[in-house]
């Protein structure tokens, strides 16, 4: 036993004796008047068993209810550790989730742009083909009519130099003689004649 639990008893002790003193002064004053003993006796018992109770409480039952005092002190500080890990676990996944959140709105938003930039492109890239297209279409329309307008000409030509054979036709024969007929047979005949020998 400790110096410190031996003092301890000896003060318990000492208060005990004081208040069963104590008690059974204030009745036996009171004694004098009376010739019954026995209300006296009774009060002197009830201290004396309470004192007893109270020695056998500190020295059977002091050490285990302080054992379970100090067990259930120790539990409750355990589950407050735990509470607190679970507290600082849920902080951290509340983090993660937010940072998470933060990360997913930067992927969003590099996907819009990326989507954004490909449209960009692709509308750009459908007008420089609609460009190169009408580009093309112009320069065919070009073509066919610069086709149309050479086939009109030599169509024109034609009319014309059948129109100016007919006229000639018309005309000649009245305006030729026979002088006329012959020069031009001979020419004819000389064209044919040197086509002949080259």
């Amino acid at each position: 036993m400790t110096p410190a639990a031996y003092k301890n008893r000896k003060n318990i002790v000492r208060w005990l004796l004081f208040m069963v003193m104590l008690a059974t002064t204030t009745e036996a004053f009171g004694a004098e008047a009376s010739a019954n003993w026995r209300p006296t006796y009774d009060i002197v018992m009830r201290w004396v068993n309470f004192g007893i109770l109270i020695v056998l409480f500190f020295r059977y039952a002091r050490r285990p209810l302080a054992a379970f005092l100090n067990g259930r002190s120790r539990q409750i500080q355990e589950n407050i550790k735990e509470v607190e890990k679970e507290k600082e676990a849920i902080k951290k996944r509340v983090n993660e989730l937010q940072m998470e959140r933060k990360e997913g709105r930067k992927h969003l938003q590099q996907i819009r742009d990326r989507v954004i930039s490909q449209g960009k492109r692709k509308k750009q890239k459908i007008i420089d083909d609609a460009k190169k297209e009408s580009h093309l279409l112009l320069e065919s329309a070009k073509q066919k009519i610069g086709h149309e307008i050479t086939s009109a000409r030599e169509k024109l030509q034609a009319e014309m130099v059948d129109r100016s054979i007919e006229l000639a036709m018309q005309k000649l024969p009245q305006l030729m003689n026979d002088q006329d007929t012959q020069n031009s047979l001979k020419v004819y005949l000389d064209g044919i004649h040197s086509l002949s020998q080259s």
